[in-house]
């Protein structure tokens, strides 16, 4: 009988202390989940056709990302996971939007002509929301539809540890011009992965 209560006791103290010791443990990455086949097409006829989901799911962000690495505290990371990536004749986009100190900052990647361009950025936007770009590399890997930033943190403010980053959202973009430059871009169809009743995720820089 004093066997059975002692490991009572013990398992009602694991229990107990098991949930404890998790949420004392250090998470450097924010990652978040998005609805599948939520792919906007924005013409007209188009938008409430369940069929476009197919054609359009290079655009259907699965998840998204913001992490650090230990061994390279200069940098912070980011990623995005398709349904399906391919590369499209027509100019697509995928970005991961941020505020920090209260300046609006961006990490994505351009891509048009089936893959022959891929232009690779990170950067901020200035009062009169023009881009600031810079190159940055990332790693496109098809097979598992995952794409991955690894970014330079004095191109997006010079974050520091303890500093936080606002209103973490993705979006992915459809445009029928190639010039990233076009005055007046026409989005064809959108993906945006973010919260839905409140302005977005927050990541607290762990380097």
């Amino acid at each position: 009988m004093k066997k059975i209560f002692v490991f009572c006791l013990c398992m009602m103290l694991t229990i107990t202390i098991t949930p404890l010791v998790a949420c004392g443990e250090v998470i450097n990455e924010l990652e978040k989940n998005d609805f599948k086949f939520d792919v906007r097409p924005m013409f007209l006829f188009a938008r409430f056709n369940p069929f476009w989901q197919i054609p359009l799911k290079h655009l259907d962000i699965v998840s998204f990302s913001i992490f650090e690495d230990s061994e390279e505290p200069d940098f912070l990371q980011a990623s995005i996971t398709l349904r399906g990536f391919e590369y499209s004749n027509l100019r697509t986009c995928y970005v991961i939007y941020f505020t920090f100190d209260c300046i609006r900052y961006y990490i994505g990647i351009n891509t048009h002509t089936d893959g022959e361009y891929i232009s690779s950025i990170a950067g901020y936007f200035d009062e009169n929301n023009n881009c600031h770009d810079t190159t940055v590399d990332c790693e496109i890997n098809e097979e598992e539809n995952i794409m991955t930033w690894n970014v330079p943190k004095d191109v997006i403010g010079n974050p520091e540890s303890g500093d936080q980053l606002e209103d973490v959202h993705a979006s992915s973009f459809l445009i029928l011009q190639r010039d990233c430059n076009a005055k007046f871009p026409i989005h064809l169809a959108k993906d945006i992965a973010g919260p839905i009743f409140r302005v977005g995720y927050s990541y607290e820089v762990q380097y």
